[in-house]
């Protein structure tokens, strides 16, 4: 399990083992940069040494390019690649109603935003990105899956799992 930002900030060697470990460690972590999956996930692939299954957990808030840039090595080194991108129902929607202030939280930036002048915009932009990781991950044979917060997450993996499992029948 690794956890990174701008680089690598923790990491617990793949072991069945090791899980107190990996779970301390997510607990641990809190957004106080911004977030670029090249070198965490290029010191991932030099640390495993053993062909395995690689999730990728982030809200991929990178250009699509670049994230694919970022994952790609992972297959290459032949692993098991699976992208989870978890976003929140208000990332997807969009469904504010008044003027705000947004903070992002990880560089502390404000920006006021009317959701009536940019709602309609910000959700085609939203689903295009996903529509291009998806175009770019499917390109790569890696295995992509929105994931929504206000889901369960077994209802959400199970699902995720059963179209895997269905797409590589097919492979």
């Amino acid at each position: 399990m690794a956890v990174g930002g701008e680089s690598s900030r923790a990491f617990v060697p793949p072991s069945a083992k090791h899980l107190d470990y990996a779970l301390f460690a997510l607990d641990r972590v809190t957004a106080t940069q911004p977030g670029r999956l090249g070198a965490p996930l290029l010191t991932l692939v030099e640390r495993l040494v053993r062909r395995g299954i690689v999730a990728v957990i982030s809200d991929l808030y990178d250009e699509p390019e670049a994230v694919a840039a970022a994952i790609r090595p992972l297959r290459y080194a032949g692993h098991d690649v699976m992208v989870f991108h978890v976003l929140d129902p208000a990332e997807i929607d969009f469904s504010f109603g008044s003027d705000a202030s947004f903070e992002d939280l990880e560089s502390g930036d404000r920006l006021p935003v009317v959701p009536e002048a940019l709602g309609d915009e910000y959700r085609a932009l939203v689903q295009a990105h996903i529509a291009a990781i998806r175009r770019l991950m499917a390109g790569s044979r890696i295995d992509y899956g929105v994931f929504n917060t206000s889901v369960p997450l077994d209802h959400a993996l199970f699902h995720f799992l059963a179209t895997r499992e269905r797409l590589s029948r097919a492979r």
